[in-house]
């Protein structure tokens, strides 16, 4: 998955917190993995199916404020999907999960230069069935990311501040968890 990591830092880059298609809003739902998962983004952000990628082996789905007049935070909110058995991962449980994340190979895999050093794992705990972090990135500053599974699919939903802004941790969060309340629910049956 650390091919995903590259391209979603520079898609991040590009797509701001903005989404528009030729003056149109963008869809708040959208289906992924040929048809097999769906996204619907939280109230006031939309989906940017031209800045996502969508493949057999994995996806990855951007979302930002559908407008800037939008009273939504301005936040970019990356959902990455696995390949079909990634979620077995998550089978270990909490603590090893956050064992793993806390860890020199954990922090490097969540780096966006590669380095274990350049990250930071201030919190990580299971919330809901869902394992939650609070990270800080040398490039990316501080972000929430969940991780779940679906279908056998590992799953990842991260918020981050748009580049040059600030995003408060407890409007983060309470994004993340919007997120992860509309995928659950866009997903459930």
């Amino acid at each position: 998955m650390s091919r995903w990591i590259g391209l979603v830092a520079g898609l991040a880059l590009l797509a701001g917190c903005v989404a528009v298609d030729n003056g149109a809003a963008l869809p708040r739902t959208a289906a992924f993995l040929g048809g097999e998962m769906k996204v619907m983004a939280p109230q006031g952000y939309c989906i940017d199916r031209a800045a996502s990628h969508d493949a057999a082996d994995g996806a990855v789905v951007l979302m930002g404020r559908c407008s800037e007049a939008s009273t939504a935070a301005p936040a970019l909110i990356t959902l990455t999907a696995g390949g079909p058995g990634s979620a077995e991962v998550l089978g270990l449980g909490g603590k090893a999960l956050s064992d793993y994340f806390t860890s020199s190979s954990g922090r490097a895999a969540l780096a966006r230069d590669g380095r274990a050093g350049s990250v930071k794992v201030s919190s990580a705990a299971v919330s809901g069935g869902v394992f939650v972090m609070r990270v800080t990135d040398r490039r990316a500053g501080e972000y929430w990311r969940a991780i779940l599974g679906l279908k056998g699919r590992l799953v990842t939903i991260s918020v981050t501040a748009p580049q040059g802004a600030a995003l408060p941790a407890d409007q983060g969060r309470k994004i993340l968890d919007q997120a992860v309340k509309g995928f659950e629910a866009a997903n459930r049956g």
